[in-house]
């Protein structure tokens, strides 16, 4: 049961019966046996990134400085176009070997050669690349950096040369306008550590990829790479790389939550599962103390059932008038059929005296509900019939 697919051989029977149904992520490419997947990327399909690879770094860097000179008092002949022309041949060969008298020397050991890009017309304008070519050093950009400033001042120094006899400048020699003279500012360099990690990345992260030395060794590296100097620091979480770039991904422990673009951020589940319970606990007590108003408010409807029926509630500007005990009384007809005409009225002392008692009275509780006053007047009625 605890077998795999890879362990079974599921996949490299099915790489080599059904190589069609087998998809090659990322670039790579299936070669009949298998997937060839790019330095940036793993597995059997190719579906996994790496976050670093190695450099290829070749032994020999070549770069090239474009110089354009204009050689003077020399005619551009339309047959100068042809490469395979006397005429080209002859000028390019002085050309090419005086170029090598101004190079060469111990100060530019560097230098190997001068290609002929293009002539033109004006008496000869003579575009040339200066070939330089060195041993790699990690600071090869500096090294090509000074060299490139040498051939500008060894041309510099060739063009700058007024010659007296100008019948040698048409046979033997070659002479120069010196305000013609441009050497390009940087050399162009073979090697680009740069174009092979977007090169060799999985498509479309190329972009994520940058040059750095670690631990000794040039590097592609990204920000998810462990040690890298702008390594993308996730605390708890795990840098991965994605399609907009690299993103931390936050973990979820037994004791907190983590969030934050470097899980910077936390809390506890303890303190958020207490919080809930303190809400909860709160609506209960409110819910139960709701309830035992409306008990009360249903034993007092049961009592006095025809007290909703006595006023009518409404929602008038007047709505105080409507509630006050005048409009309450005006439906109370009184009977006075059991009224004796004839009956004393004595005084509270007097009745005292002859064993009288005055009926008691019921406590008054006020209450704050509109129809407070008449249910305290009819209970005060009930009472004293």
């Amino acid at each position: 049961m605890g077998a795999s697919f890879y362990s079974l051989g599921f996949l490299d029977d099915l790489y080599e019966f059904c190589p069609s149904t087998v998809q090659c992520y990322h670039g790579g490419s299936w070669n009949r046996i298998k997937c060839e997947c790019k330095p940036g990327t793993t597995g059997q399909q190719c579906e996994f990134l790496v976050n670093s690879f190695p450099i290829e770094i070749p032994q020999v860097i070549n770069a090239t400085v474009t110089v354009i000179v204009k050689v003077t008092h020399r005619e551009f002949t339309e047959n100068m176009t042809d490469v395979l022309s006397q005429a080209y041949q002859d000028f390019t060969e002085l050309f090419m070997e005086r170029m090598n008298e101004v190079y060469g020397g111990q100060d530019l050991p560097e230098y190997r050669r001068v290609i002929i890009r293009n002539l033109s017309q004006g008496s000869i304008v003579v575009q040339n690349d200066v070939v330089l070519e060195t041993n790699y050093i990690p600071q090869y950009k500096e090294l090509f950096k000074n060299l490139t400033k040498i051939v500008r001042d060894k041309i510099i120094n060739e063009t700058s040369v007024i010659q007296i006899d100008q019948d040698l400048c048409k046979d033997s020699i070659l002479c120069y306008h010196c305000d013609d003279t441009s050497v390009a500012e940087a050399a162009r360099m073979d090697f680009d550590p740069q174009e092979q990690c977007s090169q060799k990345a999985a498509d479309g992260y190329g972009q994520f990829y940058y040059v750095e030395e670690l631990n000794g060794q040039v590097t592609c590296v990204t920000r998810c790479t462990p040690g890298a100097k702008e390594h993308l620091s996730c605390n708890l979480g795990e840098c991965q790389l994605q399609r907009s770039g690299p993103h931390c991904l936050c973990p979820n422990t037994d004791s907190h939550w983590y969030w934050g673009e470097t899980c910077e951020l936390n809390i506890s589940k303890n303190l958020v599962y207490g919080l809930l319970g303190a809400v909860l606990a709160l609506l209960l007590v409110i819910v139960l103390i709701l309830a035992i108003f409306l008990s009360r408010s249903q034993r007092r409807l049961k009592k006095f059932p025809w007290v909703p029926h006595l006023i009518p509630l409404s929602t008038d500007q007047n709505l105080q008038d409507k509630f006050g005990l005048e409009n309450a009384y005006c439906r109370f007809q009184p009977s006075l059929g059991t009224v004796s005409p004839t009956t004393e009225l004595l005084p509270d002392h007097a009745a005292a005296e002859q064993g009288l008692q005055c009926p008691e009275l019921p406590s008054l509780s006020f209450s704050s509900h509109p129809l407070g006053s008449v249910v305290l007047a009819l209970e005060l009625m009930e009472e004293v019939a």
